[in-house]
């Protein structure tokens, strides 16, 4: 079995390259997905509530409001981090020791400083140009420009990958250039 990560800045396009994958029996696992399923949790939320009670509300944490927090108190992040990285690092673990005779593994994450998971895997990065990401990341509901800014901000301090990748996936022109991208990288993966 083969596994990779896919990673990439905000806005640069994981989510259209999932799509593809998907569709070209690829099994992709986002742990943008497994987040918003811990953030349901109730550890999670007894957890947030614990570092800021305001959080909280009907039982339920105010996403936008701990997005927030989370990247303006770099104190706040780190803690947040350390909870929920290493829960979504053993769901990753799972899914690959229950999907062994899967050849076509693929993790989608965000740029994060804890490397380590990284480490094991090759990594695919996709970059677009930022004025690109900052357009496309406006129509997503709880991001301001003062939240964009910061989140942009934060992963170009930490990211690696960008100069450290198995394949590289330039998304700054057509749509028909990105999918003759994912055309040759679904090529390459089957190799």
């Amino acid at each position: 079995m083969s596994t990779h990560i896919l990673t990439g800045p905000i806005g640069s396009g994981k989510t259209y390259v999932q799509k593809i994958l998907e569709r070209n029996n690829f099994s992709c696992f986002c742990a943008d997905e497994i987040v918003r399923k811990l953030y349901n949790d109730n550890n999670t939320i007894l957890f947030i509530k614990k570092i800021s009670p305001e959080l909280i509300l009907n039982n339920k944490i105010i996403l936008e409001n701990l997005r927030k927090l989370i990247f303006t108190n770099r104190y706040i992040m780190k803690k947040v981090e350390n909870y929920i990285q290493p829960l979504v690092f053993e769901e990753f673990k799972n899914i690959e020791n229950n999907s062994k005779n899967n050849k076509n593994l693929i993790f989608i994450m965000p740029i994060i400083i804890n490397n380590n998971f990284f480490k094991k895997y090759k990594i695919i990065y996709i970059d677009t140009k930022k004025n690109i990401r900052i357009n496309r990341i406006k129509y997503r509901q709880g991001y301001d420009d003062e939240m964009i800014k910061s989140i942009m901000e934060y992963q170009e301090a930490i990211d690696i990958y960008k100069n450290n990748n198995y394949i590289y996936i330039d998304n700054n022109s057509s749509i028909e250039n990105l999918d003759n991208s994912i055309e040759l990288l679904i090529n390459k993966l089957h190799e």
